[in-house]
């Protein structure tokens, strides 16, 4: 159909953002892997802290970027965007919620820094099922 809208628009379209994205991502992972390396090959507490501190600053860089893509969208994109993340963002809070008081059934504890891949995971799952910007 002319001048219909695409209706489930794939997000993000920016090569800059996707690859920027994709560094930060790297680095995170490399940094959550580090301080574990370094923790059992018995590296300075001070050096540990310092690398802990990394994986905060990508996630921070990676929200600070998508708000900037989303800010750069039209209406439309920019109110489906958003819903999405609202979407995904209660999904991983009501799951990380359940699993930690869950946790004090017996269930293995999971580190806390698994919500953000958790937030990144739903919003890709989510994307496809939320077509239009409509409640």
């Amino acid at each position: 159909m002319k001048g219909r809208p695409n209706m489930n628009p794939t997000w993000p379209a920016n090569p800059r953002y996707v690859i920027g994205a994709m560094a930060s991502w790297a680095l995170f992972l490399a940094c959550v892997v580090g301080v574990v390396f370094g923790r059992t090959s018995g590296w300075p507490p001070a050096a540990l802290m310092a690398l802990a501190a990394v994986p905060a600053a990508t996630v921070a860089w990676q929200f600070w970027a998508a708000y900037r893509l989303i800010a750069a969208q039209d209406e439309f994109f920019r109110a489906l965007t958003v819903k999405r993340m609202v979407v995904a963002a209660g999904l991983s809070i009501t799951l990380a919620t359940a699993w930690s008081v869950m946790e004090l059934t017996g269930l293995p504890h999971l580190p806390a820094w698994l919500i953000y891949p958790l937030f990144w995971g739903l919003f890709g799952l989510v994307t496809p099922v939320i077509r239009d910007s409509r409640a």
